[in-house]
């Protein structure tokens, strides 16, 4: 008990770092009523109606059976763009034929459900539960989650926050982070202009330099259920519900097809560079990872490059549950490999099992699982330091 007594008291003061960068994946939404990336494939799958049910079961089939929605997303854009250049302006699918046009609009209708999903909310049935679907008139996404999340973080940093810099980086496509920033008096910099409808900007230092005090920047690696295409190709954040800029379809989620990004009004890449910026700083900092499956190589490989860097200042405190195997649970491979490689001394990982540091699996004497990996066992934590 004393050796994860002391390995907890670690963690805790890598929890005080001046730079923090917090990572966010699906699995923080999850008790907001968005659902993970799974339920979120079935869902769309099962909404997409004729004529488009064929053409999206015939890409589904082309894929791993573990692919999910970005998956399909990734293909589609690839066929759209081998069809733009094919002479006969078609691709042939499990047997048939489909044309540009048809790929496009497939394009668009899975955007355009992701975005409804994500916007008002789905439950699966859990087998005891019924399903729930939130509506524009009625959604049922909560913020709760994210509100006590916010008060435990900077309630511990009172003394700190004008002195400090704290950044959310997440894969989600809600607007939970900076919602619930904003109910906690603090504002959010996503990369756009201030107002209720926004242009794109992006994540300069100019911009940076400029924030205003208690307001942290926000990068939404994967896109945003609030981002549009508006005419001419301009970027925007849009408010909802208005007759202007109401086209779900022209939701900029990560990936879009291929014809659509275009150097010049495709954000993605500078939210990556932006993301790297972070990771590579020559000041002292602590990513905190919450809610992330490890499943997206890219920002796995921009993690994993900054921690080899020479020189490297990145610190690594990850909330994770363990998974069934043979022997037991265990981390998830990614996290094992991490542990695993040069940079491992640097690595935390809090699971619901125990606490993993400096190469030791330290684990309580008190028997249960840890809270600690979930969202609303974080927030207990950061508020009280008790793990369980």
């Amino acid at each position: 008990m004393k050796a994860f007594d002391e390995g907890v008291e670690e963690l805790q003061k890598l929890l005080e770092t001046s730079v923090q960068i917090w990572l966010m994946g699906a699995g923080v939404s999850v008790g907001s009523n968005i659902p993970l990336m799974y339920p979120l494939t079935a869902r769309v799958s099962a909404l997409v109606k004729p004529p488009f049910d064929q053409l999206l079961a015939a890409i589904r089939k082309e894929l791993p059976a573990e692919a999910h929605i970005e998956h399909v997303l990734s293909h589609l854009g690839d066929l759209v763009a081998i069809a733009s250049r094919n002479k006969s302006g078609q691709v042939v699918l499990d047997g048939a034929t489909y044309d540009l046009a048809a790929l496009e609009s497939l394009h668009a209708e899975v955007i355009r459900l992701i975005a409804e999903t994500v916007r008002y909310g789905f439950c699966p049935s859990n087998g005891t539960d019924p399903e729930l679907s939130g509506k524009i008139d009625a959604p049922i996404v909560s913020i709760e989650p994210h509100v006590a999340f916010m008060d435990a973080l900077f309630s511990g940093r009172a003394n700190l926050e004008s002195r400090s810099r704290v950044v959310f980086a997440t894969t989600n496509y809600d607007t939970l982070i900076e919602d619930a920033l904003a109910l906690c008096k603090r504002g959010a910099f996503d990369g756009f202009s201030s107002g209720g409808i926004g242009f794109w900007k992006g994540h300069g230092a100019d911009y940076l330099d400029r924030l205003p005090p208690k307001t942290h920047q926000v990068i939404k690696l994967h896109g945003s259920v609030d981002w549009l295409r508006a005419d001419g190709g301009l970027v925007v954040r849009a408010r909802y519900g208005t007759a202007y800029l109401s086209k779900l379809e022209n939701t900029l989620i990560y990936p879009q097809a291929t014809k659509y990004v275009e150097t010049q009004k495709d954000p993605f890449a500078e939210l990556f560079r932006a993301f790297r910026g972070l990771l590579t700083s020559n000041e002292s900092h602590t990513l905190c990872i919450v809610g992330y499956s490890f499943g997206d190589e890219h920002i796995n490989l921009e993690i994993e490059q900054a921690m080899r860097r020479e020189g490297s200042k990145t610190n690594i405190i990850a909330f994770a549950r363990e998974v069934t195997a043979a022997a037991g649970t265990q981390l998830p491979a990614k996290l094992q490999s991490w542990l695993s490689d040069t940079f491992s001394s640097r690595i935390y990982v809090a699971s619901d099992k125990a606490l993993y540091a400096a190469g030791k699996r330290l684990t309580p004497t008190a028997a249960g699982d840890l809270a600690w990996w979930r969202f609303d066992g974080l927030a207990k934590f950061l508020r009280t330091g008790v793990a369980a």
